[in-house]
């Protein structure tokens, strides 16, 4: 029972994650009819995704398992909003009936970006509640801080304008070189932040399994 109590709270908390990512792209893109599909789409993918969650971590002989499925389940998302068919399905519910190709691209964002904040999160804590059952080191060298900051700095207004300013690169656009060098280099350092903060992990994870060693026994004189 606190089993599945423990699991259905990670699946709310990566429900309120998915959520507010959805929301903040709904609103930079403008989202009208076809935003209720993509709030009915997420709710059942976290759900599956964390009942194939739990049961691999129930047969998982190790944490590399989760890992596996966690990546797969990332890879399905990915996989699903690329289908022929779906995606464009709910584009059209929008009420703009022009430009349908570039409202499926929305569409598919606004799935797959909360989807994959859902995985992370349950991933993390489905992995991090398996290690702590077993006695083992639970420190991941996932950079959750630069994953964090990097979801403030990139999922709001300014964020968004910039990321989709830099990629429209429009001739009409003054700013246009502005903004992709700016972005740019925030990218460049959000990911030199997330190696040195999985360095920094993997030295204290290595630190704690050295310290945690049973002491060699003294040679008997």
């Amino acid at each position: 029972m606190s089993a599945a109590f423990a699991f259905l709270g990670i699946l709310v908390l990566s429900l309120i994650v998915a959520l507010l990512a959805a929301l903040q792209l709904a609103d930079h893109f403008r989202a009208a009819e076809e935003f209720v599909l993509v709030l009915a789409v997420l709710p059942v993918f976290a759900t599956g995704s964390i009942a194939v969650l739990g049961l691999a971590s129930a047969r998982a002989g190790s944490a590399r398992t989760l890992n596996r499925v966690a990546a797969g389940l990332a890879a399905l998302a990915c996989i699903l909003v690329v289908l022929p068919g779906g995606v464009e399905y709910i584009a059209r519910r929008a009420s703009d009936p022009f430009g349908i190709h570039q409202k499926t691209i929305q569409v598919a964002i606004q799935i797959v970006a909360p989807a994959l904040f859902a995985i992370l999160v349950q991933w993390g804590l489905v992995r991090h509640r398996w290690l702590r059952i077993r006695g083992d080191e639970d420190l991941s060298r996932w950079p959750w801080v630069t994953t964090i900051v990097a979801g403030l700095a990139i999922l709001n207004p300014i964020g968004l304008e910039f990321i989709a300013s830099a990629i429209r690169q429009s001739p009409t656009d003054w700013l246009r070189q502005f903004t992709l060098t700016v972005t740019l280099s925030g990218l460049a350092a959000l990911v030199l932040m997330g190696l040195v903060e999985y360095a920094v992990r993997g030295w204290m994870r290595r630190r704690r399994l050295g310290d945690s060693r049973p002491p060699l026994p003294e040679m008997a004189g």
